[in-house]
Parts: structure tokens; C-alpha cells; sequence
């Protein structure tokens, strides 16, 4: 089970890098 929240919490920080990734292009 701390794997499976280790996995949402990895995905989760690479989709906040590219959305932040895509602001800063926008910008």
C-alpha cells in the first residue's frame, strides 16, 4: 500500500512539472 501511494505521489509531481512547464511557455 506505501507503494501505491509512493507511485500516485511520483505521477503526481511529474504532471505539476509539466503543467508548470506549459505555463511558463505560455508566458
Amino acid at each position: 500500500m506505501g507503494v501505491a501511494v509512493y507511485v500516485v505521489l511520483t505521477v503526481a509531481v511529474f504532471a505539476l512539472l509539466g503543467l508548470a512547464q506549459k505555463l511558463v511557455e505560455r508566458l
